[in-house]
């Protein structure tokens, strides 16, 4: 028997993408089983000989210019694919909504819902641009998840907003299947010293220093709050070590920093490929963010051996234990700064917190995420699927 083929969208699958590095473990771990055809942009390909990949290419800025051209040139590659091979593929995946005709939505974001809390402010270009960015996506997993005979979703959370925010207009099932974690690698070695590199950045050993990493978008994260808070503390022997952002981004948060007199205790180290060393040297990870559906970071934080200060996050709900593993703070800088009061007043017990921390997210592995999606894809290209309607979606 041939194999099965199936359908990839995504824009970027590659290993510093949050979607797309998922997207990556299903590929490496399953292109034996199935024929994978990956649309995208950018693929870090594991898998050349087996994999196909049609390259749909997108400018490289602004970020809603590659959402809206994806959105209309990969239907195009994907019929001309159709028409040199002269049949459908098995099955299509879709990735946050990025191509309407899908058989499987996987999400890791609710825009529609993001904008209903309305957490973007309009007062600044960058404000404007994300708010247009989300409105469009959010437009586009509306017809994805109309069209889609399963949708799945990385945490518990997500799966009751979308419920809660499209509710009938669902026509099939909600799967949660977590995110996967590399346990091994990002478990910090017993034989690993940290005082060099705390040393290049200019902090003590005793220092108590807090982790903060993402992307981009620091104000949705909460970074603001965190140097609020720092500077309300007025403990010198905290220190934050801050990783990701873009040029711009990172500018304007250091002149904060210094607006603050914070220089000393803050550092901004930018993107990195591997932020294993900026995790094993700390004590604390903090994620006062305003939305996430399952924050990767925070695990990796976790099987890393740092106990977790976030606000109550999808995902990270069903990891955090207050108290036990990390502190559950509000998103404002006088619950942060009483939370760190605790913190310095049991530092002692970090590490062992961040023990309990590492065991409750070692249970998010590769192999789990990998079966339960081989279970999911077996499922779907053996059932008989009865056709369905699909009621309007309106954003």
């Amino acid at each position: 028997m041939s194999q099965k083929s199936i359908a990839i969208f995504d824009l970027s699958i590659t290993t510093d993408s949050p979607a797309g590095s998922c997207v990556l473990q299903i590929l490496k771990n399953l292109s034996h089983e199935y024929h994978f055809i990956v649309f995208a942009d950018r693929f870090d390909n594991p898998d050349p000989e087996a994999i196909t990949w049609i390259r749909v290419p997108l400018p490289s800025k602004p970020v809603i210019a590659r959402y809206v051209v994806f959105k209309y040139l990969a239907p195009l590659y994907y019929q001309r694919f159709i028409q040199r091979q002269s049949h459908k593929l098995d099955l299509v995946i879709s990735t946050e909504g990025e191509f309407s005709d899908c058989d499987i939505c996987y999400m890791h974001f609710c825009h529609r819902a993001y904008l209903n809390q309305q957490i973007l402010k309009l007062s600044s270009i960058r404000g404007i641009v994300r708010f247009i960015n989300h409105r469009f996506n959010a437009r586009s997993e509306a017809q994805s998840l109309r069209q889609a005979k399963t949708t799945v979703v990385p945490s518990l959370g997500l799966a009751r907003e979308l419920s809660k925010t499209y509710r009938s207009a669902i026509p099939g099932a909600i799967e949660t299947i977590p995110n996967p974690l590399n346990v091994d690698s990002f478990t910090r070695p017993d034989s690993h010293n940290s005082s060099q590199l705390r040393a290049q950045l200019g902090w003590a050993a005793d220092d108590i220093v807090l982790a903060f990493a993402a992307l981009g978008d620091f104000e949705r994260k909460g970074l603001a709050l965190v140097i609020q808070a720092l500077s309300e503390l007025n403990a010198p022997q905290v220190k934050l070590v801050v990783v990701g952002g873009h040029d711009a981004l990172v500018r304007d948060y250091k002149d904060e920093c210094d607006r603050l007199h914070l220089g000393e205790q803050v550092r901004f180290v930018g993107f990195q490929s591997d932020i294993r060393p900026y995790l094993w040297l700390s004590d604390l990870f903090v994620l006062p963010s305003a939305y996430e559906t399952f924050s990767l970071v925070v695990f990796q934080a976790a099987i890393a051996g740092l106990p977790i200060m976030a606000t109550q996050l999808y995902g990270v709900e069903e990891l955090l234990q207050p108290g036990v593993n990390g502190w559950l703070v509000e998103r404002n800088p006088a619950s942060i700064e009483n939370a760190l009061k605790n913190v310095i007043e049991r530092r002692d017990q970090l590490a062992e917190m961040g023990k309990q921390a590492h065991i409750a997210a070692s249970q998010y592995s590769v192999s789990c995420f990998v079966e339960q999606w081989r279970k999911l894809l077996s499922t779907l290209l053996t059932q008989e699927i009865e056709p369905v309607s699909h009621p309007s979606l309106v954003v």
